[in-house]
């Protein structure tokens, strides 16, 4: 709480902050207590209050770094000067900005959400040959993503880790095949980009395996899924992921899905700035996805 005369010399000044390079401002003025362009600001707010009789609030920093702070002053004329209250803001404005870039961002995941689903419910009706068989398939494309919008969701949207991020897709297309399955290698923490698809790949390369591959019913083939960060000592090291599928023991024609072919070899490596191979035999299904640095964090 501040009080200042007519000719700007401060006669009250009670809590102070002690950021302020003076605290001690009785009959001083601005000059001598702010940096030249927040005294100015203060002296011209306090000519202005005293002309028009309107109350005048100014914001003003003081300090630079993790040592700036922000306040808030509020002007007002009474009958032997200027009557002046301040108060730190500094926390509450550093709250609001980060509630704002939170929900610019929570706007921009949501548009890049609905722009996959859009894409994939198109590109799954192509490849559908009738209502149900639409259904069936984009019900469990959306529920992959789905899950793995979970998983980034509780991360605060930092992203997820591979192997928790492989264990939940293959959990949801055969939970009783899982013994058959093994997830070796490097587990580093995906963005949330590459979550999404590299998910969706999983989910894709899951329920193949289930329907037609080494995890179906009367199958007795195994998944192997090993992952491992490339050697580059000139650049950026990128993350390798293979899905090698042995003992599938069905012709190749049965493993390989339209539009699961599509979400493997072209969506899934363009989304996340990478490369990708599908090799499907009679005997082992092969699938190697190469994740830019810039995807992931060790």
């Amino acid at each position: 709480m501040l009080h200042q005369t007519p000719d700007h010399r401060f006669d009250i000044a009670e809590n102070a902050p002690a950021a302020w390079p003076v605290t001690d401002l009785v009959g001083r003025q601005e000059a001598d207590v702010f940096p030249s362009p927040v005294a100015r600001l203060i002296r011209e707010s306090h000519d202005q209050v005293t002309r028009s009789g309107e109350p005048r609030t100014v914001e003003f920093e003081i300090g630079e770094g993790l040592r700036r702070h922000l306040y808030e002053m509020e002007l007002q004329r009474d009958e032997t000067g200027v009557l002046i209250v301040v108060a730190d803001v500094t926390e509450t404005r550093r709250r609001e900005a980060a509630v704002t870039a939170l929900l610019r961002e929570v706007s921009h995941r949501s548009k890049n959400l609905l722009a996959i689903v859009q894409s994939v419910a198109m590109q799954t009706a192509n490849h559908s040959r009738t209502i149900q068989d639409f259904l069936d398939k984009f019900r469990g494309r959306l529920h992959a993503l789905s899950s793995t919008q979970d998983l980034v969701t509780e991360s605060d949207w930092r992203g997820t880790y591979l192997h928790a991020l492989v264990t939940a897709q293959l959990a949801r297309v055969g939970s009783s095949q899982l013994a058959h399955v093994c997830i070796t290698g490097a587990n580093p923490l995906l963005g949330p980009n590459a979550s999404l698809h590299v998910g969706l790949a999983m989910h894709e390369l899951g329920a193949n395996a289930v329907l037609h591959g080494a995890l179906a019913e009367n199958a007795r083939g195994e998944v192997r899924i090993e992952a491992r960060i490339a050697d580059s000592p000139d650049q950026p090291a990128d993350l390798i992921i293979e899905w090698i599928e042995v003992g599938v023991g069905v012709a190749e024609g049965g493993l390989r899905p339209r539009f699961g072919t599509l979400v493997l070899e072209r969506i899934v490596p363009l989304s996340v700035g990478g490369t990708a191979q599908f090799q499907v035999m009679p005997e082992s299904v092969h699938y190697r996805l190469v994740v830019p640095a810039d995807q992931f964090e060790v």
